[in-house]
Protein backbone atom coordinates (compact mmCIF):
# COMPACT_ATOMS: atom_id res chain seq x y z
CA UNK A 1 0.00 0.00 0.00
CA UNK A 2 2.90 2.48 0.65
CA UNK A 3 4.45 1.47 -2.59
CA UNK A 4 1.15 2.51 -4.52
CA UNK A 5 1.58 5.82 -3.31
CA UNK A 6 4.64 6.57 -4.50
CA UNK A 7 4.18 5.05 -7.84
CA UNK A 8 1.04 7.02 -8.27
CA UNK A 9 3.40 10.35 -7.74
CA UNK A 10 5.29 9.04 -10.83
CA UNK A 11 2.68 7.79 -12.67
CA UNK A 12 1.37 11.69 -12.73
CA UNK A 13 4.51 12.45 -13.02
CA UNK A 14 5.05 10.58 -16.33
CA UNK A 15 1.41 11.07 -17.76
CA UNK A 16 1.83 14.79 -17.15
CA UNK A 17 4.74 14.92 -19.42
CA UNK A 18 3.36 12.90 -22.13
CA UNK A 19 6.43 9.86 -21.51
CA UNK A 20 6.12 6.68 -20.32
CA UNK A 21 8.95 4.22 -18.44
CA UNK A 22 8.50 1.17 -20.84
CA UNK A 23 10.54 -0.78 -17.80
CA UNK A 24 8.04 -0.26 -15.14
CA UNK A 25 4.79 -0.27 -16.68
CA UNK A 26 4.38 -3.53 -15.54
CA UNK A 27 5.54 -2.66 -11.83
CA UNK A 28 2.93 -0.10 -11.95
CA UNK A 29 0.24 -2.80 -13.08
CA UNK A 30 1.66 -4.79 -10.58
CA UNK A 31 1.09 -2.48 -7.99
CA UNK A 32 -2.21 -1.67 -8.61
CA UNK A 33 -2.93 -5.37 -8.94
CA UNK A 34 -1.93 -6.25 -5.39
CA UNK A 35 -3.79 -2.87 -4.17
CA UNK A 36 -7.11 -4.40 -5.35
CA UNK A 37 -7.08 -2.00 -8.78
CA UNK A 38 -7.02 -5.12 -10.99
CA UNK A 39 -8.41 -3.26 -13.90
CA UNK A 40 -5.54 -0.80 -13.88
CA UNK A 41 -3.35 -3.28 -13.18
CA UNK A 42 -4.44 -4.42 -16.03
CA UNK A 43 -4.43 -1.55 -18.68
CA UNK A 44 -0.72 -1.57 -17.28
CA UNK A 45 0.56 -5.02 -18.10
CA UNK A 46 -1.31 -4.91 -21.35
CA UNK A 47 0.46 -1.32 -21.94
CA UNK A 48 4.18 -3.13 -20.96
CA UNK A 49 2.94 -6.31 -22.68
CA UNK A 50 2.44 -4.77 -26.19
CA UNK A 51 5.66 -2.76 -25.92
CA UNK A 52 7.89 -6.07 -25.33
CA UNK A 53 6.22 -7.51 -28.45
CA UNK A 54 6.99 -4.50 -30.66
CA UNK A 55 10.38 -4.40 -28.98
CA UNK A 56 11.15 -8.21 -30.18
CA UNK A 57 9.06 -7.83 -33.39
CA UNK A 58 11.56 -4.51 -34.22
CA UNK A 59 14.28 -8.03 -34.16
CA UNK A 60 15.72 -5.41 -31.38
CA UNK A 61 19.45 -6.87 -30.68
CA UNK A 62 19.96 -4.71 -27.82
CA UNK A 63 19.43 -4.93 -24.02
CA UNK A 64 16.01 -3.68 -24.55
CA UNK A 65 15.41 -6.81 -26.59
CA UNK A 66 16.47 -9.13 -23.65
CA UNK A 67 14.85 -7.30 -21.17
CA UNK A 68 11.30 -7.96 -23.39
CA UNK A 69 11.94 -11.74 -22.84
CA UNK A 70 12.59 -11.31 -19.11
CA UNK A 71 9.51 -8.77 -18.63
CA UNK A 72 6.90 -10.76 -20.62
CA UNK A 73 8.00 -14.06 -18.80
CA UNK A 74 7.21 -11.94 -15.80
CA UNK A 75 3.92 -10.59 -16.88
CA UNK A 76 2.82 -14.08 -18.11
CA UNK A 77 4.15 -15.86 -14.96
CA UNK A 78 1.84 -13.22 -12.85
CA UNK A 79 -1.24 -13.99 -15.25
CA UNK A 80 -0.90 -17.28 -14.86
CA UNK A 81 0.38 -18.15 -18.33
CA UNK A 82 2.87 -20.66 -17.51
CA UNK A 83 3.80 -22.11 -21.12
CA UNK A 84 4.47 -18.57 -22.31
CA UNK A 85 6.41 -17.70 -19.37
CA UNK A 86 8.87 -20.38 -19.76
CA UNK A 87 8.72 -19.75 -23.19
CA UNK A 88 10.01 -16.28 -22.69
CA UNK A 89 12.24 -17.47 -19.76
CA UNK A 90 14.29 -19.73 -21.82
CA UNK A 91 14.75 -17.05 -24.66
CA UNK A 92 16.18 -14.97 -22.29
CA UNK A 93 18.13 -17.57 -20.43
CA UNK A 94 20.58 -16.98 -23.55
CA UNK A 95 21.78 -14.45 -22.91
CA UNK A 96 25.98 -15.02 -22.79
CA UNK A 97 26.39 -13.27 -19.88
CA UNK A 98 24.32 -12.68 -17.05
CA UNK A 99 25.24 -9.37 -14.89
CA UNK A 100 24.91 -10.16 -10.48
CA UNK A 101 21.82 -7.34 -10.59
CA UNK A 102 19.83 -9.34 -13.64
CA UNK A 103 20.67 -12.98 -11.59
CA UNK A 104 19.21 -11.08 -8.07
CA UNK A 105 16.29 -9.56 -9.46
CA UNK A 106 15.10 -13.11 -11.09
CA UNK A 107 15.54 -14.75 -7.60
CA UNK A 108 12.91 -11.78 -5.41
CA UNK A 109 11.12 -10.41 -8.59
CA UNK A 110 7.40 -11.41 -7.62
CA UNK A 111 5.99 -11.71 -11.03
CA UNK A 112 7.53 -14.64 -10.62
CA UNK A 113 6.30 -16.05 -7.11
CA UNK A 114 3.70 -18.12 -9.23
CA UNK A 115 6.58 -20.69 -10.91
CA UNK A 116 9.69 -19.94 -8.68
CA UNK A 117 9.23 -23.00 -6.79
CA UNK A 118 9.06 -25.01 -9.98
CA UNK A 119 12.07 -27.20 -11.05
CA UNK A 120 12.01 -26.10 -14.86
CA UNK A 121 12.34 -22.00 -13.29
CA UNK A 122 15.25 -23.48 -10.53
CA UNK A 123 16.94 -24.65 -13.76
CA UNK A 124 16.91 -21.40 -15.97
CA UNK A 125 18.24 -19.88 -12.66
CA UNK A 126 20.81 -22.69 -12.26
CA UNK A 127 21.79 -21.93 -15.55
CA UNK A 128 21.61 -18.19 -15.78
CA UNK A 129 24.16 -18.41 -12.26
CA UNK A 130 26.46 -20.70 -14.11
CA UNK A 131 27.12 -18.06 -16.76
CA UNK A 132 27.15 -15.45 -13.69
CA UNK A 133 29.63 -17.51 -11.82
CA UNK A 134 31.92 -17.93 -15.41
CA UNK A 135 32.16 -14.54 -16.59
CA UNK A 136 33.18 -13.66 -12.69
CA UNK A 137 35.82 -16.03 -13.00
CA UNK A 138 36.75 -14.77 -16.03
CA UNK A 139 37.37 -11.38 -14.88
CA UNK A 140 38.63 -12.63 -11.77
CA UNK A 141 41.52 -14.20 -13.67
CA UNK A 142 41.77 -11.18 -15.97
CA UNK A 143 42.42 -8.89 -13.44
CA UNK A 144 45.06 -11.18 -11.98
CA UNK A 145 46.92 -11.57 -15.03
CA UNK A 146 46.84 -7.51 -15.27
CA UNK A 147 47.84 -7.67 -11.56
CA UNK A 148 45.07 -5.72 -10.96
Amino acid sequence: KESLKYFTVIINNYEKSGRLIQPMMHRFGFIYWMNGQKKKGEIWLKRQKEYCEASIKRNDESAISLHSYYDLAGICAFLGDRDNAYLNLRIFESIPVCPNWWLTLIKVDPLFDSIRKEPEFQEILHNLDLKYQAEHERVRKWMEDNKL
